[in-house]
C-alpha cells in the first residue's frame, strides 16, 4: 500500500513574531488535511498524516517521520488560516527544503494560501514537483491516482518551457467527504482558550458569497458557496464525540448562519439534531451580523452554542462603506443584543490600518467597541494579503512578497501600540470588570485574563 504524506509545518505558539507585526496562532486541527487523509484511504493508499504544529515539532523531526512516503504534500497554512494566513512562512520554507533534502526519492508538493496568491515566489522559495492552488483535497487525490499532472486542475508547475497551469472548474462537494480522519491527528493536542479542551473542528458549509475588500479566503474557497447537509454533518459531530471524547467545538465557516434560505433551513436542522442526540457538545461559530436574529440563536444556543464571532472590523462609517462590508452598526448591536439574550458569549473582532483610515477613525472603533461591548474584542492590525481588493489598491507602497501591514498614516510600531491602547481601554474598563466579574465563572475569568495578557504580548 503507497504511503502518502500531509504535513502542518509548526509555527511560533502562541505568537508568531513576523517581521514587523506578532500575529496570534493556535494549535488547532488541520481539517482539510483530515479531510484528504480520509479520501486516501478511501482509494487505497496509507496516509500519514503529520500536524507539526500540534507536536510542536522542527523540520528535521517532520522529515524524518515522512520517510518512505512516494508523494508528500505540506500545507502553509491549514484551513483555519485560510482566511488570515500567516504573512511570516518561515517554518513552511524550512520544513520543504528539509523534507527534500532527506527524502530525495519522494514527489513533494506544496498548497496553501500563499502559493495560490503568489506561486511563482512560493515556486523560487521551495522548488517544489508542483504547487496546488485553492483548495487541496482533489487535487491531492489526483495526484496520488497518477493523473497525467497536465490535467490536474488547480496545479501549477514552472518548467523551462514555461509555467504550467490548469485552473479548477470542479470543486469539492462537501458531503460526498468521508469522516475527516481524526484519528490520525493528535486530538490531545488541539483547545480553544475560550471553551476548553477536547477540541475538534467541523465545516457545515464552505465559501462565501460576499466580496470585502480585506478577506482572501476566495482565492483558496473558490467561488461556489457549498453546504454540508445537517444530518451528514450530525453524524460527523457523533462520531468526533463518541468515539473520540470531544467535547469542544468550532464550525469553521466563514459565515455559518450565511443569510439564505437553504442555509437556515440547514443550520435549524443541525441544531435540531444535536438536541435530539444529547450530546453534550460545546461549540462556537463565526457569522455576519445581518444573518443571524433571536429565534435562530435561541436555536444555536439550545444545541450547545456558547460563542459566537462577529466580524466587525471598524466603527468608523467611512471605512465600514470602503471595505464592502456591507452591513449596519444597527445590525451589528442588535445581533450582539440578541446573541446575549440567548446566553451566549461574543467576540467582536476589530482591524486598524485600512486604506484610507485616519487615526481618528481607528479612535472610533474603539469607541464603537466600547458602546458594543461584547465579551471579547479583539483588535488586529489588517494585513494587505495578495489578491485582494486591499493590496491591489496600495501595492504600490508595500515591501516583500507577503507584507505584514500597510503603513499609511501609521507606522507598523504605531499599530501595533494602537492595538495594545484599544485593548487596554476596552478591558481595563470597571464597568467592564466589574460584568466579567458578576458572571462568578472563575474559570471563565481565568482565561479571560490569560487571553488578554497573551494579546497585548
Amino acid at each position: 500500500m503507497e504511503r502518502i504524506a500531509l504535513v502542518n509545518p509548526a509555527y511560533d505558539y502562541p505568537v508568531t513574531r513576523s517581521r514587523k507585526l506578532p500575529r496570534w496562532n493556535r494549535i488547532w486541527p488541520p481539517l482539510d488535511l483530515a479531510n484528504a487523509a480520509a479520501m486516501l484511504r478511501q482509494e487505497g493508499f496509507e496516509p500519514v498524516l503529520v500536524d507539526a504544529n500540534a507536536e510542536r515539532i522542527d523540520a528535521g523531526e517532520v522529515a524524518s517521520r515522512v520517510a518512505g512516503c512516494a508523494k508528500i504534500f505540506i500545507t502553509s497554512a491549514s484551513l483555519d488560516r485560510w482566511q488570515c494566513p500567516h504573512v511570516d512562512i518561515r517554518g513552511f520554507v524550512e520544513t520543504v527544503r528539509a523534507v527534500k533534502a532527506a527524502n530525495a526519492q519522494a514527489k513533494v508538493y506544496v498548497m496553501g494560501p500563499h502559493g495560490t496568491s503568489r506561486p511563482s515566489d512560493i515556486w523560487k522559495m521551495t522548488m517544489p514537483d508542483g504547487i496546488i492552488v485553492g483548495e487541496p483535497e482533489l487535487a491531492i487525490i489526483d495526484v496520488c491516482k497518477s493523473v497525467r499532472q497536465s490535467c490536474i486542475e488547480g496545479m501549477y508547475v514552472e518548467t523551462p518551457g514555461g509555467i504550467a497551469f490548469v485552473p479548477r472548474k470542479k470543486f469539492l462537494d462537501l458531503n460526498e467527504l468521508p469522516m475527516p480522519a481524526f484519528d490520525l491527528l493528535p486530538m490531545e493536542k488541539y483547545s480553544y482558550e475560550i471553551l476548553g479542551d477536547h477540541f475538534a473542528l467541523f465545516e457545515a458549509s464552505r465559501g462565501c458569497p460576499h466580496s470585502c475588500t480585506f478577506c482572501s479566503a476566495k482565492q483558496m474557497y473558490g467561488p461556489q458557496y457549498r453546504i454540508k447537509s445537517a444530518d451528514r454533518l450530525a453524524d460527523e459531530v457523533e462520531r468526533a464525540v463518541k468515539e473520540l471524547g470531544v467535547r469542544n467545538a468550532y464550525f469553521i465557516d466563514l459565515e455559518f448562519t450565511m443569510d439564505s434560505e437553504a442555509n437556515r433551513a440547514n443550520v435549524e436542522r443541525l441544531c435540531e439534531l444535536l438536541v435530539e442526540r444529547k450530546l453534550g457538545l460545546k461549540w462556537a461559530c463565526q457569522t455576519r451580523a445581518d444573518a443571524v436574529d433571536e429565534v435562530l440563536l435561541k436555536k444555536m444556543k439550545e444545541a450547545g452554542c456558547e460563542v459566537v464571532h462577529f466580524g466587525v472590523e471598524t466603527g468608523s462609517q467611512k471605512v465600514l462603506e470602503s471595505i464592502n462590508k456591507r452591513v449596519t452598526f444597527k445590525q451589528v448591536e442588535a445581533a450582539v443584543r440578541a446573541a446575549e439574550r440567548a446566553g451566549m458569549r461574543t467576540v467582536a473582532f476589530f482591524m486598524f490600518g485600512l486604506p484610507g483610515e485616519s487615526e481618528a477613525d481607528m479612535d472610533e472603533t474603539i469607541e464603537f467597541a466600547k458602546k458594543l461591548n461584547p465579551t471579547y474584542a479583539s483588535f488586529n492590525v489588517a494585513t494587505p494579503y495578495p489578491g485582494t481588493a486591499f493590496f491591489e489598491s496600495v501595492k504600490d507602497s508595500l515591501e516583500g512578497v507577503f507584507p505584514a501591514c500597510y503603513e499609511g498614516v501609521l507606522t507598523a510600531a504605531e499599530l501595533k501600540d494602537k492595538t495594545k491602547a484599544a485593548l487596554m481601554k476596552f478591558y481595563l474598563r470597571p464597568s467592564y470588570m466589574l460584568k466579567q466579574l458578576s458572571s462568578g465563572d472563575v474559570k471563565r475569568l481565568k482565561d479571560q485574563a490569560k487571553l488578554f495578557i497573551d494579546m497585548l504580548r
